[in-house]
Formats: C-alpha cells, sequence, structure tokens
C-alpha cells in the first residue's frame, strides 16, 4: 500500500489525523483533546528540496511535494507566492547616512502576487485546491477585509460557494470584491470578534465549514513556503524578518517552515522578529511591553488585553482581541524578537515617501510595516551587518480612500501665468521630512 503523502498531528496530544478529508470531518478540531491547533506533517523526501529551490517558480505550487495537496489536477493557482526579493536602496542609503548602519534590506512585495495583490493570496489559493480535492461546496470566512477578499477569489475559481463575514468597519472596496466575485457579503453590525462570532454561529446552524483563523493549517501551510522562498533566493535566512501584525499568521508559518527542514539545513533558524501594530490597534504590542517591564514572568502569554471595537484607519489590521497572542509571543521570544507600534498620523507621510521613492503605491497596512522599520532603527533594535526582510502585505486597490491621502502637489490655478514647471527632487526634502518629524 501507497504511503500517504501527508497527515495531521495534534499540538497539545499529538493525535494524529490522516489526512484533510478527516479533519473536514472531525469539524477541523483534535477528537481526543478537542484542540483546534494541529499542523500538517510529511513523509516526502526532503532531500530534494534544495533541488527543487534550483527552479525558477511561476507560483508557490513548486513545493507540491511539501503541500498537503494529493493531486495537481486540483490545484487553482493566479501565480501566487513566487515574488522576487527587491533591494530598496534608499532605505539601506537611509540607514546609513541618519543611524550608520551597513544594512541589506530586502522588501517581499506582496501587492505582486496574481491574485487579489495581499499576503493572503497562497493561503486562499492552498485552502481552493484542497476544499476542492475533498469535494467542499460550502465554506464561510470572518475577516477584516484581505483574507475575504482572497478567499472569495480563489474559492470562486474552484467552484466553491464562501460566505464572507466582514466587521461594519470593513473597507466598502473590500465588500465591492467579494460581491464582484459572486460570493455572499454579511456586513455584521460590531467589531471584528462579532463578525467572527456571527460567522461561527452560522457555521454550526448550516454544517459549513469554516476557516479557523490564523492556525488554520492550511494558512499556515502555504505561507510556511516563505521560508523556501528566502532559501532559493537568498542561500540563507534572513537575520531579521519585519511585519505589521493582526493575527500572526505570518510568524507561526515561518516557525513551521524552520521546523519542518531543520533535518536538511541544520543550521537554519528563525530570523529575530519585529511585529509592527498602529497605535489605533495594538493590543499585542501593550501585552508585550506590560511582560518585557516584569521581565516575561511565567505564562505571561496568556495575558493580553481586549481592544473592543477599535478605532483605526487599517481596518485590515483591526484585531482587537488576540487570540493568537499566546503562540505567537512565544514565537518572538524564542527569537529574541519584539513587538512595536507606529503612529497612524504618519501613514500618508510613508505612503507618499514609497510612492516618490518607488513609484509605487502601498496599501495602509504596509505602511504600517514600514512604519515599524523606521520605528526599529530609531529604538535601535537594528544591528550593522543585518540582512532584512519586510513583508509588506497589500497594494492598494482596495483603498481608495488611501490612496486620496498620497495628494501633495495639487494647486488650484485659473490661469497659466499661475503655473510653471517643477523639478521633481524639489519634493524630496519635504517628504522625508513628512516622515521623521
Amino acid at each position: 500500500m501507497k504511503e500517504a503523502k501527508y497527515y495531521l498531528k495534534c499540538v497539545k496530544c499529538e493525535h494524529i489525523t490522516q489526512d484533510f478529508s478527516a479533519w473536514f470531518e472531525q469539524n477541523q478540531v483534535c477528537p481526543k483533546c478537542g484542540s483546534k491547533h494541529s499542523e500538517v506533517w510529511y513523509n516526502s523526501d526532503y532531500k530534494e528540496l534544495p533541488l527543487i529551490m534550483k527552479g525558477n517558480p511561476e507560483n508557490f505550487w513548486q513545493y507540491f511535494y511539501y503541500l498537503p495537496l494529493n493531486k495537481r489536477e486540483n490545484i487553482i493557482t493566479r501565480n501566487e507566492g513566487a515574488i522576487d526579493l527587491q533591494k530598496w536602496w534608499f532605505l539601506e542609503d537611509f540607514a546609513k547616512e541618519k543611524y550608520n548602519l551597513d544594512l541589506e534590506i530586502l522588501v517581499y512585495r506582496n501587492d505582486l502576487n496574481g491574485g487579489t495583490g495581499t499576503f493572503k493570496d497562497v493561503a486562499a489559493a492552498l485552502a481552493a485546491s484542497v476544499l476542492k480535492e475533498n469535494d467542499i461546496n460550502q465554506y464561510c470566512v470572518a475577516s477584516t477585509g484581505n483574507t475575504a477578499t482572497s478567499y472569495a477569489r480563489y474559492l470562486s475559481i474552484a467552484g466553491i460557494n464562501c460566505s464572507i463575514f466582514l466587521p461594519d468597519n470593513a473597507l466598502k472596496a473590500s465588500e465591492a470584491m467579494i460581491s464582484a466575485f459572486g460570493q455572499n457579503v454579511y456586513r455584521v453590525k460590531g467589531d471584528y470578534s462579532k463578525a467572527k462570532e456571527v460567522a461561527a454561529e452560522y457555521s454550526k446552524k448550516h454544517k459549513i465549514l469554516i476557516s479557523s483563523g490564523n492556525i488554520d493549517p492550511l494558512r499556515v501551510e502555504a505561507k510556511k513556503t516563505m521560508v523556501f522562498e528566502w532559501l532559493r533566493q537568498l542561500g540563507k535566512m534572513p537575520d531579521v524578518y519585519i511585519q505589521a501584525i493582526s493575527g500572526g499568521t505570518g510568524p507561526i508559518a515561518i516557525d513551521k517552515g524552520v521546523r519542518e527542514i531543520k533535518e536538511i539545513f541544520p543550521d537554519i533558524k528563525n530570523p529575530r522578529m519585529i511585529m509592527v501594530q498602529p497605535d489605533a490597534c495594538d493590543p499585542m504590542t501593550k501585552a508585550w511591553e506590560e511582560a518585557q517591564a516584569k521581565g516575561f514572568p511565567k505564562g505571561f502569554e496568556n495575558n493580553y488585553p481586549i481592544i473592543d471595537n477599535p478605532q483605526t484607519q487599517v481596518p485590515t489590521l483591526a484585531t482587537g482581541n488576540p487570540a493568537t497572542y499566546p503562540i505567537v509571543s512565544k514565537i518572538i521570544e524564542n527569537n529574541g524578537g519584539t513587538f512595536i507600534r507606529m503612529k497612524e498620523e504618519k501613514l500618508a507621510a510613508i505612503g507618499r515617501l514609497i510612492a516618490y521613492e518607488r513609484k509605487l503605491l502601498l496599501g495602509p497596512a504596509s505602511a504600517v510595516c514600514l512604519g515599524g522599520f523606521f520605528e526599529a532603527l530609531e529604538k535601535g533594535l537594528l544591528k550593522s551587518g543585518e540582512t532584512l526582510i519586510i513583508n509588506i502585505g497589500e497594494g492598494v486597490r482596495r483603498a481608495p480612500e488611501f490612496v486620496e491621502q498620497m495628494i501633495y502637489s495639487s494647486k488650484e490655478v485659473s490661469s497659466a501665468d499661475e503655473c510653471k514647471p517643477h523639478q521633481i527632487d524639489f519634493y524630496r526634502k519635504q517628504l522625508w521630512n513628512d516622515v521623521l518629524k
């Protein structure tokens, strides 16, 4: 009998679930202890991985042998997850000139993903493929916006009906995209916690599978391929990893990817992770600062505040009840990382600066991440000689109000006499000052 490609193991009690078909039948919980947190492990030969890494992939499905799908014919893809790291010289120059730090700064641009241009596309692609393979016809998701739009599109491509539950502060543009793909949208009167609550009730009432959030093994398995991609492109892991954090699948997935390939890359380890939150919704950062002040006492990871209905300019990061903090905070502690916040009042200034320097329009969550980079420099969290990867999670296509804030060079005139030619370089000093002041 042929050996199965993969299985799921409960993180809490190590019970084995044979595959996703069984996992779905179990309603995505361990039948022995009731935990929702299981990880996927493989019987594949990892000695092949270095050879596979030598390829030039169009998408993350290059790593098919280390993803929980049995038949390639079920793959749903729009060329996501194989993104060239970009060297951002202007940030390196800034770090050198202002802080005398020699840094290698690489940016992982999820706006280049072919699905919806966000960090969520790889997870949605894997979820759509696995659900298709297991003949799942109905699914539901609670989301602040980015996960919702990605799942709506990819599941639509797979012919799967998806009901999406959004909090009332979700971007109208996200709602429009979901609806355009033909999926049900429910805008819940309340915050993200309320949206999750209503989605769970809906799932139970109609016996429909629901995305199990940031520890969902489908999300984790897709995003762990970041580790493979970094090794493929750099030949090593970065020293530092920076991302904006809402729930925390990113650090959970990186940690899983590192543990998975430790046998063939014995020297591999997690980068030092710097997780960034906007100051209007920063429960993880608040919890971390309190634990740090107390010397990280035993059980610190279980203490965190809950922000009811956070009023933030970045709805995609509006997770006021960070239920994954106990998992994420231990990962961050073990790799020597930290949580920091950036001021939302800087979002537009950062967006304008990046647009000017890179001719690139970012979404507000990506501006949060880059704001974290500037904060990390100011706080002395980076060391000369280090390689950084900054993971920017989204483009600007679903944030028209943020686009409007990019306006700074317009002038109202009545005649040509009031107009004169300009030099682009004139604006550079102003834009940098707006970020740094």
